[in-house]
């Protein structure tokens, strides 16, 4: 009887969590299988996006994500461009960086400034995540944030 009041009491401290969980409208989303889809004009015109995206990069589907498996990629979206998300901050504030700020400019901009604070976001929901975890990981005593560094936090 002790056995099956222990198994009792053990499922219900598992249980517990998922009832206020699902109670808060809390939603669990793992980080790994995540990714982000674009269209290719929100990396800019074709001339613009060509550094990221390669040179035919017209009217693609454009994946973000954090480092995916190749093989998984190619079956979960085939015939998509694909770039990981800190080399595609890393572009979007060149590009926006190099463009003029006029009228004749201001809906590219616009568009611009919105996929960069997307896949920002994106990427630093990963990185605080990773961070969080005490600073001991069998490195040396290496920084967790020395891995995934901060892009910076302006939208």
């Amino acid at each position: 009887m002790e056995g099956m009041k222990a198994t009792l009491y053990r499922l219900a401290l598992l249980l517990l969590p998922l009832a206020f969980a699902s109670c808060s409208g809390l939603k669990f989303q793992p980080l790994y299988s995540k990714v982000l889809t674009f269209d290719a004009a929100d990396f800019g015109t074709e001339a613009m996006a060509a550094p990221l995206l390669g040179p035919d990069n017209g009217g693609k589907q454009v994946i973000i994500h954090h480092s995916l498996p190749k093989r998984y990629l190619d079956q979960q979206y085939p015939g998509t461009a694909r770039a990981y998300a800190a080399p595609a901050i890393k572009h979007l504030n060149r590009c926006l960086k190099e463009l003029p700020h006029d009228a004749a400019h201001a809906e590219l901009h616009a568009r611009l400034t919105r996929t960069r604070s997307i896949i920002l976001d994106f990427y630093n929901q990963r990185r605080i995540a990773f961070t969080s975890v005490p600073p001991y990981n069998g490195r040396g005593f290496m920084s967790r944030s020395a891995l995934m560094p901060n892009l910076g936090t302006t939208r």
